[in-house]
């Protein structure tokens, strides 16, 4: 029941209208359906990869050094239900659903 509630709070958000990776600026500009447009930094994006290696480094208290000038060299759709980062320094693992989008969206904006 707890994994349908949480399944549910993901669906309701709708994927941004527009996704620009602004390569120059080292940002993702999303443009969201009720108005919304944030950019997010690659920065922020690689830190806060929720894969089970980043996760568990960040449970463990082990702070990864992520470069500042750290890239996003690829960005995919994953499924229709977020999106794949694929980072300068290798990383490619985490997955980030519409909703965690947002919400970092809502956090920096």
């Amino acid at each position: 029941k707890n994994m349908e509630a949480t399944m549910s709070v993901q669906t309701l958000v709708e994927p941004p209208k527009e996704v620009r990776l602004k390569r120059k600026l080292n940002e993702l500009e999303l443009s969201w359906p009720d108005g919304l447009t944030s950019r997010l930094s690659c920065l922020i994006l690689r830190r806060s990869c929720g894969c089970s290696h980043c996760a568990q480094a960040k449970r463990m208290g082990r702070l990864s050094l992520i470069d500042a000038d750290i890239s996003i060299k690829k960005v995919e759709l994953s499924g229709v239900s977020g999106l794949q980062f694929f980072f300068s320094d290798g990383h490619y693992r985490g997955l980030y659903p519409w909703g965690f989008l947002r919400e970092l969206s809502e956090q920096v904006s």
